[in-house]
């Protein structure tokens, strides 16, 4: 049992990301146990953010990332 004014929290997950070019975008992706995870998307063309590939927490492939 702890006595402490604070509240006692449980451990905090650290979450890795990783930048990478994915099928010719630039997005930023979570490292997780099963792969990588698409977070974010970085492009000016509307169309990529359209596309059900580059949506969020979609599992990469990883023979298409650069």
């Amino acid at each position: 049992m702890y006595y402490s004014i604070l509240p006692v929290m449980p451990s905090v997950e650290i979450i890795e990301y990783v930048e990478l070019s994915y099928n010719g975008c630039d997005i930023l992706a979570v490292v997780t146990d099963e792969g990588y995870k698409i977070e974010r998307l970085y492009s000016c063309d509307y169309t990529k953010f359209m596309d059900e590939t580059f949506a969020p927490g979609t599992l990469l492939n990883s023979k298409l990332i650069d």
